[in-house]
């Protein structure tokens, strides 16, 4: 059962994580469809979910929401990496294979970036995509963040080096697009 909405979307809630929403966690990110897109080549259990949401989620210095649609979860929105003092943060999203394509990646994405600047105080924001992720390429592009580079080879996924994509924005730009 998802924990108290923090954010509204247009089609999700982004809301705090519980220990129970380990179970879901597990079930999705052990997915081919997640994990490979994630870069995840090793078992992820219960338990080792429930010791993230603990140490990381409740602990830690990012923050990282569970994406909520029709009340089920489906994602997760986070950041992986925050710099208070220059104001930026690293972006990352995944939605489970069940939910693909029905657009809960784009609104729970825009919806913690608007947070990420407008209450987090965050100068911009920056994302990466694997070459063979195609989905988050597509999302990230068409969310208006820009890709600013590649990383040749720079990932190690599903027996093949791959290259990384680099996006980002600034609030200002954000907010231009947004207007």
């Amino acid at each position: 059962m998802p924990g108290a909405t923090f954010l509204e979307g247009d089609r999700v809630e982004l809301c705090t994580m519980e220990a129970e929403d380990a179970a879901f966690l597990t079930e999705a990110v052990n997915d081919p469809a997640v994990r490979q897109s994630l870069g995840v080549a090793d078992p992820r259990s219960r338990a080792h979910h429930e010791e993230w949401i603990e140490e990381e989620v409740n602990g830690g210095d990012g923050i990282a929401l569970l994406v909520v649609a029709d009340d089920e979860p489906v994602g997760v929105v986070s950041t992986v990496w925050i710099a208070d003092r220059n104001g930026h943060a690293i972006l990352s999203a995944w939605i489970a294979a069940d939910a693909h394509g029905e657009g809960y990646g784009s609104d729970a994405t825009t919806t913690f970036i608007d947070y990420l600047f407008d209450e987090k105080r965050m100068h911009s924001v920056r994302a990466e995509a694997y070459e063979t992720n195609e989905a988050s390429n597509a999302l990230l592009s068409s969310i208006g963040l820009e890709h600013v580079g590649t990383i040749p080879e720079g990932a190690f996924v599903d027996g093949e080096f791959v290259d990384s994509h680099i996006y980002s924005i600034t609030a200002d730009d954000w907010r231009a697009q947004r207007a």
